[in-house]
């Protein structure tokens, strides 16, 4: 079974055609490359803003469901959630939109974010100036699918997967502050000690100058206090 048999296929957005020279009430959040992290999440924060000149075609807009694809490397796929829905989509992307009855978006998403799709895409694109895969790629992939109930299987230990290793991640992160944290406390502890340590030696280094120049300039002085000792 191809792809196209049991998804819909298409390319994004060209934003030329639909973009205003000046702010509009039609303003949206738009997907970039930047946007699409290398595990396959989408950063919020690098979101650019698209006004169009009058309200967008909803087939250019994210839907809970979707997938979307980046045309070039690394070629990375992400599932659309309620979060992210409402986004325009770029002609930098293909959208998949799965029909449900034969394929879960959940799997897909997986599957499209394999090392072996990866690989084989990358082999596909070689031919283009700019590395980018065409849309009617992922029209002719050859799918071999399983059931639903073992696509919802793969796909739901999938994202209970990413999902502990997000935590993990964010563990890590957290563990490593509160380490450096750490470090640098006894950091300023070590050096604390060693300012107080050389103050007391220098104390002692003053005393005994200041008993050798006064030795120095009166001789006499000094004999006799040998003298008592």
């Amino acid at each position: 079974m191809k792809l196209s048999d049991c998804a819909e296929v298409r390319t994004g957005l060209i934003l030329s055609r639909k973009l205003a020279r000046e702010k509009t009430e039609n303003r949206y959040s738009l997907l970039n490359l930047k946007s699409f992290n290398d595990d396959a999440t989408l950063n919020m924060q690098t979101l650019d803003v698209f006004d169009a000149k009058e309200p967008l075609n909803p087939e250019y807009l994210t839907h809970k469901g979707d997938i979307i694809v980046r045309t070039s490397s690394p070629y990375t796929a992400i599932l659309i959630d309620e979060q992210t829905s409402g986004m325009v989509v770029s002609s930098n992307f293909v959208i998949i939109r799965c029909e449900r009855k034969k394929i879960l978006p959940e799997y897909l998403f997986w599957y499209l974010n394999t090392a072996e799709i990866k690989k084989d895409i990358f082999v596909n694109s070689a031919g283009n100036m700019l590395a980018a895969i065409k849309p009617q790629y992922f029209c002719d992939m050859e799918l071999a699918l399983p059931s639903l109930e073992n696509q919802r299987r793969i796909a739901d230990f999938n994202l209970a997967a990413r999902k502990e290793l997000e935590l993990l991640n964010r563990l890590r992160e957290e563990k490593e502050k509160f380490y450096q944290a750490c470090l640098e406390k006894m950091q300023r502890k070590v050096e604390n000690e060693n300012c107080h340590t050389d103050s007391e030696n220098l104390t002692i280094f003053q005393c005994e100058y200041a008993d050798f120049a006064l030795a120095k300039s009166n001789p006499r002085g000094n004999i006799e206090r040998r003298r008592e000792k």
